[in-house]
């Protein structure tokens, strides 16, 4: 009678190996590894019902099933490896080859252990290696794959259980996983419909997954909820550079009206890739720029959107993006126009430090205009006010720059000696018709938008070319860590002024010390190294320099495999081998007909001894067959000569007894006479 527990494993894998060629889109080999498991099916069937042989209960259980080896389970990753070179690359997301080439071996290396199984294969893991298969099937699969992989996932657990389990516990594992796989799609179900928030919910919502004050047009109080909510700690980018500079920009605006930054009206020029760093486009502000020997790359990355600014150091000369095939380049050295998704870039500045307090100065005096000293005329009468009050310079005399620092300094300290730092201006609502700046000067405090914002203002107001620009700044610095990080605090708004023919940064702001904020603690500053090389790892292994070694190394394997000379030398590796095979299999089968003929000649003896041992005849230790025969014929005789069989039964056993005696003794001289021969 055929097992139904062998049945289920059957069946479970020819479902496996149907789903899996449905889902690679190779159903053939799906419906030849179908055959396979039925085929080593049937073989089993048909073994189990012949009636064992003497020469097949002599010879060992191995010798009816193939024996394991382990040159055919490796053997078989070198065709998946070139199965892997020849497939076709993805521009973006994840190769599905990725999943499905190491679900095809995991399937051979199931089939490879369910035939030899008793001789070196173990069904522990024919089950872990087709359960793998199974699941890595459902990747990409129609939705009737997906139902017919639940069906084969129950004849598994039944068919690999544990005989004569309750069918309760059956009952009661379905439907835990069940309830799992339930409540994990309903989860996922409710978290896609409820992405977008309403009140409250909708606020924190937009507040957590985005960075403030970044916008391409920037309204005061912006950057309010880098300071106040309860995310401010959390780490926006991390800076692979340990001289990273102290301000990194995102934008710098031109035009103020009514509490709100704008960019130029129209960027500079549109930049195109000038070349490629592996999957990241360079753009560059002039040509090969990016390249120059003295210019050195930094890995930012961004753990929230960035509204598609490429924040970058001052001096940058170009960026490289992943995710963009263009930018806009404004003439404040602006790089905008990402997808302004989480990602991470690169930025370019030059190798030497006498830069790194300056701005970037390719834009010089011939591209200066009037932008940079145009006020709102609603603004003139409370700046001329603040002329007053700071007791401002005059412009006199020939020499500007000394004009401009005299400025610089003036303003910086009136902010120091008569503003208080503060997250908050104190009377001022966002919808509100008062005008922000005049709240501020009349509160005297708040925080860097409008220090900053008035700074470029009054500036302007003396003749001097200004900007106002938004970034990040102080970034935290740990000692050893090849990083550093800006946190949501380090969101900052500052100046720069144009002095010279060249772009300085002032910054107005009052100094505020670090121990406002809550330092984190020993763990968490561990904790966040971990994450940090780890996510440097991945991006080396995902976008890393090597990937250009192993795709040049692809390009070769491609041309070796179209090569016919490859075919050649596998060819003749094949005939050696199949030569070697032949030689192997002739001596194994010259040693197999003496060891059939010896196992024979040691049955019998077995089978002799045996049959007087029944009767009280055990040939002892260093005792020869012939000796042996010659004690059992004498004792045989000695008892017929003392005819012991007084009644008709005692006179059945003797018969009995000679008779197999007789039997026995005729083996034992046959296998005298024969075990010289072997």
């Amino acid at each position: 009678m055929m097992n139904f527990r062998e049945i289920c494993k059957t069946i479970f894998f020819c479902i496996v190996s149907i789903n899996l060629g449905i889902s690679s889109d190779i159903e053939i080999l799906g419906f030849i590894f179908a055959g396979l498991f039925i085929a080593i099916h049937v073989k089993q069937h048909l073994l189990s019902k012949k009636s064992p042989s003497l020469s097949q209960e002599l010879l060992p259980a191995q010798r009816k099933t193939p024996r394991y080896r382990k040159l055919f389970a490796y053997g078989a990753i070198v065709p998946c490896a070139l199965w892997w070179v020849l497939t076709p690359s993805v521009e973006s997301g994840v190769s599905p080859y990725l999943v499905f080439i190491p679900a095809w071996y995991m399937l051979y290396l199931a089939w490879l252990q369910k035939r030899s199984l008793g001789n070196g294969g173990y069904e522990v893991f024919v089950v872990f290696n087709g359960v793998a298969a199974l699941f890595m099937g459902l990747f990409h699969a129609p939705r009737a794959c997906v139902l017919s992989g639940t069906v084969a996932l129950l004849l598994a657990v039944y068919a690999f259980g544990r005989p004569r389990v309750s069918f309760y516990k059956y009952i009661l594992f379905i439907l835990l996983y069940a309830m799992l796989c339930g409540s994990s799609y309903l989860g996922f179900k409710y978290w896609k419909s409820n992405r977008y928030y309403s009140g409250r919910w909708a606020e924190d919502y937009y507040v957590k997954n985005r960075v403030m004050g970044f916008d391409p047009v920037a309204a005061l109080g912006s950057f309010s909820s880098n300071y106040n909510s309860r995310y401010n700690s959390e780490i926006v980018l991390r800076l692979w550079d340990t001289l990273a500079p102290r301000y990194l920009r995102a934008a710098a605006y031109e035009k103020y009206v009514a509490g709100i930054w704008k960019l130029p009206v129209k960027a500079e020029k549109k930049l195109y890739p000038a070349r490629y760093r592996v999957d990241y486009a360079v753009f560059e502000t002039e040509d090969s720029a990016a390249a120059a020997p003295n210019i050195k790359s930094v890995w930012v990355q961004a753990t929230l959107d960035n509204f598609g600014f490429m924040f970058a150091a001052p001096n940058a000369v170009g960026v490289a993006s992943k995710n963009a095939d263009s930018l806009d380049y404004y003439s404040t050295n602006v790089f905008a126009g990402a997808n302004g998704t989480r990602s991470d870039w690169y930025y370019y500045v030059s190798d030497s430090a006498e830069k790194l307090a300056v701005a970037a100065s390719n834009n010089d005096s011939s591209k200066l205009d009037s932008s940079f000293l145009q006020i709102p005329h609603k603004e003139i009468e409370l700046l001329d006010s603040v002329v007053v009050a700071m007791a401002l310079p005059r412009q006199h005399g020939s020499d500007a720059s000394e004009f401009a620092v005299v400025n610089l300094k003036t303003i910086q300290n009136y902010f120091i000696q008569n503003f208080e730092y503060s997250f908050t201006v104190s009377g001022y609502r966002a919808n509100s018709k008062t005008d922000p700046l005049a709240r501020f000067w009349q509160n005297k405090e708040g925080y860097c938008e409008y220090y900053a914002t008035l700074a470029v203002l009054l500036l302007r107001h003396q003749g001097i070319p200004a900007r106002y620009v938004t970034g990040f700044a102080n970034p935290e610095r740990i000692p050893g860590r090849p990083y550093v990080t800006f946190r949501r605090r380090h969101s900052h708004a500052w100046v720069e002024v144009y002095i010279d023919h060249k772009w300085y940064i002032y910054d107005p702001t009052p100094p505020l010390t670090e121990m406002t904020f809550a330092k984190p603690s020993w763990f968490a500053v561990k904790l966040e190294g971990l994450k940090g090389r780890f996510s440097y790892i991945l991006h080396l292994l995902k976008d890393g320099e090597w990937r250009r070694v192993v795709d040049s190394w692809q390009t070769t394997s491609e041309r070796i495999v179209e090569s016919p000379a490859l075919y050649i030398v596998l060819v003749v590796l094949l005939a050696v081998f199949v030569v070697l095979k032949f030689r192997r299999n002739q001596h194994r089968l010259n040693k197999q007909t003496i060891s059939k003929d010896a196992a024979r000649w040691i049955a019998l003896l077995e089978n002799a001894e045996k049959r007087l041992a029944r009767f009280g005849f055990v040939r002892a230790a260093g005792e020869t067959v012939a000796a042996f025969a010659k004690r059992v014929n004498g004792a045989i005789a000695k008892a017929a000569e003392s005819g012991d069989a007084s009644s008709a039964r005692k006179a059945k056993e003797f018969e009995r007894r000679n008779r197999e005696c007789s039997v026995a003794l005729k083996q034992l001289e046959e296998y005298d006479n024969n075990r010289w021969k072997i």
